[in-house]
């Protein structure tokens, strides 16, 4: 018993919960139903007449009708009940958001034989707006009396598959056309963007990212549990006209498909209950995004004042607790109506009001360096950084001088420091000013790279006039720092930078770097006869030479030489060290005479030994080798395996290769051995 029970109450729960998320549609409406019983919602014939309504579109069959009637159904959707005209079938308006309504060619209800109305065309092309593919057209047409007011108005909004989050591009298109009776007056359309002549769109209202307009006329975009099947909508709209008490009026109300040839995302505007009404100006709407919005902390009052009338307010659709005068003080954002009963007959009012922050701002000094060069910063960029309370629909302006004359572009660029004044405006509050300081840190032109002998130190020097001076080594490190300590001394070799400040108070890190000097390196001694050439490369330039204690001298080429082993020196312009090399005046011996004496005992080339791969060889007549020298042995004392040669003539080679050309010498000759024998 029980579990029958529980059962029952979760099929009850159920039955009545779900459909509640979503509103209703009924399609078995006619023309007079849904104008005089829905829209009219019973106005008196005292007030306005209603005649000669009708309604076209397409019947796919099944009820699946392209117009019909609405109702809120519990659910959370802004209107209780009206009309609503689609650009396809009005039963797939039913939420949930979970399918696009006629996405593809293929779909039920993708109908090119379903035509598109001229008049709609017409108003396209008068507003300079695209009017190909005009398709899939609803038409609601009635004729009106106003027998009291001179305005009416009636409330609507625009849902459609095109509103994507992405679609900057494509919209289907609609229009409340309204004219005189039996006259050859253009239309004029009332479905317009609040206080302008732009038609309402999926262009003109949206919140798009790429492309947002009117944002403040958008209602959303719909995620899956939403009470319609639609991706987006605005918000409540009214369209209102004037009209001359007595006259009939014809009103023609159209929505069609608009780019496709078939009709693709379909759209609908739903036209609230009972709104069409004498109407109540209470004013311009008071918006952000147009600049119009009031300022925070302060309030306006709404006159709806009618002899003899009663009157109800609403905020955002919900009325508004003892608030039944004439006059209502607004104090926070809303969308406010009014329903005024004069006598039985309805008038009714509406306006929408937003409030905007007060900036607040205050005096910021910028530092942007960009190595000397103007620094190219767009204005707009500061905003957030000097107005604490920051919002994208505060209108800043900067100028070059404090009286505001002189606007600057928002593409900007100084080189030093510059004073500019920003102007904040934030809808009705008055406007609040700021000093702006750009200013630009300073580079020394005086601390420059060095080169300093390796052991050596030095001094770095910067201007004096920065404020204060922060001299440090590569890895942060402090040297010393302080306001007048503008140069550091006996700095060895390394790497360092210091901080400057200027008198702005912008700093700038400036790296400087002392080398060790490079030593000069001596590549290559050429010698030829008694002459020797001498060549060096690296250190610094301006190099000195000297040789064998003589004195130092700028040439390279030194004459004269004794033969023999000799030493060069040589040093450039830094004087850093003084760096050598032996060369050779080789001394080509032609006779010996190994007698003890101490002259001429041995064949002595031992100066050889500054050489690589030496080789000495000597020969007797007949060609047999009779010394070869051995282990950097370079003295031969005219034997052969110790045995002593007889007096004659031999012959000898030597080989080398120069150390620093490595190329090969060898020089060939004869020798006279005088031996006792």
């Amino acid at each position: 018993m029980n579990k029958i029970f529980n059962y029952c109450l979760i099929f009850l729960f159920s039955s009545v919960l779900l459909p509640a998320q979503y509103i209703s549609v009924d399609t078995n409406y006619d023309a007079n139903q849904l104008v005089k019983d829905v829209f009219f919602g019973g106005v008196g014939s005292s007030c306005i007449s209603v005649d000669n309504a009708s309604i076209s579109g397409y019947d796919f069959g099944n009820g699946n009708k392209s117009y019909g009637y609405f109702n809120k159904n519990g659910s959370s959707f802004e209107m209780q009940e009206g009309i609503i005209l689609s650009t396809g079938s009005a039963l797939q308006a039913v939420g949930p958001n979970n399918f696009i309504q006629t996405e593809k060619r293929t779909d039920p209800f993708a109908e090119r034989n379903w035509g598109g109305d001229p008049d709609l065309i017409e108003t396209l092309n008068n507003n300079s707006l695209n009017s190909d593919n005009i398709l899939n057209a609803t038409v609601l047409e009635f004729d009106f009396v106003s027998l009291k007011y001179s305005e009416i108005s009636f409330e609507y909004m625009f849902l459609s598959e095109e509103y994507r989050r992405h679609n900057c591009d494509y919209s289907d298109a609609f229009a409340f056309l309204i004219k005189k009776k039996n006259t050859t007056d253009p239309y004029q359309n009332i479905a317009v963007i609040p206080g302008t002549t732009t038609p309402v769109s999926t262009l003109t209202i949206n919140a798009a990212e790429n492309c947002p307009k009117n944002v403040s006329y958008f209602g959303s975009f719909n995620e899956e549990e939403t009470p319609t099947n639609f991706n987006g909508q605005t918000k409540t709209l009214t369209a209102k006209a004037t009209v001359d008490v007595g006259e009939t009026y014809h009103i023609k109300l159209v929505i069609a498909d608009h780019g496709d040839a078939t009709g693709l995302f379909d759209s609908a505007v739903f036209l609230k209950g009972g709104s069409f009404v004498g109407s109540k100006d209470l004013g311009q709407n008071h918006l952000i995004t147009d600049g119009t919005a009031l300022c925070e902390n302060t309030t306006i009052t709404l006159n709806a004042s009618t002899p003899g009338a009663t009157y109800t307010w609403y905020k955002d659709g919900l009325a508004i607790p003892g608030a039944n005068s004439a006059n209502y003080v607004v104090s926070e954002n809303g969308y406010y109506e009014v329903n005024i009963d004069d006598s039985g007959c309805q008038l009714k009012g509406s306006i929408r009001i937003e409030f905007s922050e007060t900036p607040i701002v205050s005096g910021k000094k910028f530092c942007n360096y960009n190595n000397g060069a103007p620094i190219p910063l767009n204005l707009q960029d500061l905003n957030a950084q000097f107005i604490s309370n920051y919002k994208n629909y505060f209108e800043v302006k900067y100028y070059s001088d404090s009286a505001h004359t002189d606007i600057l572009p928002d593409n900007f660029s100084y080189t030093d420091d510059t004073i500019i004044y920003a102007q904040v405006k934030s809808g009705n509050c008055p406007e609040v000013d700021a000093t702006i300081h750009l200013n630009t840190p300073k580079k020394s032109n005086i601390l420059v790279d060095q080169t300093i002998c390796p052991n050596a130190t030095t001094t770095l020097k910067s201007e004096i006039g920065f404020k204060y001076y922060r001299w440090m080594k590569e890895n942060g490190e402090i040297i010393a720092e302080g306001e007048m300590l503008n140069e550091i001394s006996d700095i060895p070799v390394g790497k360092y930078k210091v901080e400057l400040t200027s008198q702005s108070g912008c700093s700038l890190e400036q790296e400087v770097t002392v080398f060790a000097a490079q030593l000069p390196e001596i590549t290559n001694i050429d010698v030829t006869g008694n002459t020797a050439t001498v060549y060096v490369s690296g250190g610094n330039p301006g190099y000195e030479y000297y040789m064998d204690g003589t004195n130092f001298t700028s040439s390279n080429i030194f004459t004269n030489i004794p033969r023999g082993l000799h030493t060069m020196y040589v040093r450039d312009s830094k004087k850093c060290e003084i760096i050598e090399k032996q060369f050779l005046v080789i001394n080509l011996i032609n006779v010996i005479t190994p007698n003890n004496d101490g002259f001429n005992d041995v064949l002595d080339y031992s100066d050889l030994k500054i050489k690589e791969n030496v080789s000495i060889e000597i020969f007797d007549r007949y060609g047999n080798m009779v010394f070869q020298s051995s282990d950097k042995n370079y003295l031969w004392d005219g034997t052969t395996n110790g045995k002593a040669l007889p007096t004659g003539n031999y012959w000898y080679i030597l080989n080398w290769i120069e150390p620093d050309t490595k190329l090969p010498v060898s020089y060939k000759g004869w020798i006279l051995l005088k031996n006792r024998n």
